[in-house]
């Protein structure tokens, strides 16, 4: 990724799509969010969404458990993080959308809370979901 300037920098984390990782994966957030001077509030809307991003990787990898790569890079306006999968993304089925409870709204909630989504499925196979949170000037 290029920005104005030059190469953009980029943090990078790998972990073993478990749901035991999911907590390193939210302490590189918050580590990631201090370093971009990302408020509490908008810390914590990061968090939730990339977590979520992190745990539908892992739900949907179809037993192909590759590890997660997270890249957080830091732009001049924004910090934008990509997951990248091994899993192919398939939107919420008509036969999820008669169950009660909670299921399925992962996607509503990253929208809802990030300032921009992105989700694109990988050439070799694999998704990857682009999250963007702009920066205060």
């Amino acid at each position: 990724m290029m920005n104005a300037t030059g190469p953009a920098r980029c943090m990078r984390l790998t972990v073993d799509a478990e749901p035991a990782r999911l907590a390193e994966v939210r302490r590189f957030v918050e580590k990631v969010g201090a370093a971009a001077g990302l408020g509490p509030e908008r810390l914590f809307d990061l968090k939730v969404a990339v977590s979520e991003a992190c745990a539908n990787a892992v739900e949907h990898s179809g037993g192909n458990h590759a590890p997660l790569q997270l890249c957080a890079w830091f732009l001049p306006d924004r910090l934008v993080f990509e997951i990248a999968d091994s899993g192919d993304f398939r939107l919420p089925g008509a036969e999820r959308r008669g169950q009660a409870g909670t299921r399925g709204l992962g996607l509503p909630l990253m929208a809802a809370l990030m300032d921009e989504l992105r989700i694109q499925k990988a050439p070799g196979g694999g998704t990857n979901v682009s999250l963007s949170v702009f920066l205060a000037g």
